[in-house]
């Protein structure tokens, strides 16, 4: 029986959360990807307590979903700010399912640049908002944990040398 395994890619807002999560899905056998960032959009805008909650088991349910039908390598991302989160939604998974968790990391400068260039809306006032609410998280780092966890700073990498660090640091799931 071919195991579940789920890849979280978790960072702050402009690390390459999104950009990563596509990229690894062409390496990712019997892949699949989720960009929560996509399925939590919701009009009027409301990010309480209860939205998160509906959020995580929205992300679990997909998860889920894709395992059910064969995807058994599932890469998920923009989603869990810290250990505490991923707690709540690691609740919602089966037992058995293996767990990955990718912290990118990159540079203030790097980050703003990168949210600069991309479609997305963005000011200096957002940004430094953003980056004051959402710090550099380390409790997953610190975690005694049920998954693999591996950091990347990839301020001076590009996408593909992301995903090599990747690969090389999951090896169950990225075989030659």
């Amino acid at each position: 029986m071919q195991a579940n395994r789920l890849v979280i890619v978790n960072g702050q807002e402009g690390v390459g959360k999104s950009t990563l999560v596509r990229a690894l899905l062409r390496h990712t056998p019997q892949g699949a990807q989720i960009d929560a960032e996509d399925v939590g959009q919701v009009h009027p805008w409301v990010f309480d307590d209860a939205f998160r909650e509906l959020h995580r088991r929205n992300v679990a349910c997909l998860v889920r979903n894709f395992w059910q039908a064969g995807y058994h390598n599932v890469v998920a991302g923009s989603f869990l700010q810290d250990h505490a989160q991923y707690l709540a939604f690691r609740a919602l998974l089966p037992e058995e399912a293996a767990v990955f968790v990718v912290r990118l990391l990159a540079s203030k400068a790097v980050r703003d640049h990168r949210r600069i260039h991309r479609g997305k809306p963005t000011s200096r006032q957002w940004r430094d908002h953003v980056d004051a609410a959402y710090p550099d998280d380390t409790t997953f780092r610190r975690a005694t944990a049920d998954y693999r966890y591996v950091e990347v700073d990839n301020s001076h990498q590009t996408v593909e040398e992301t995903v090599s660090s990747i690969k090389a640091a999951f090896p169950e799931i990225y075989t030659a």
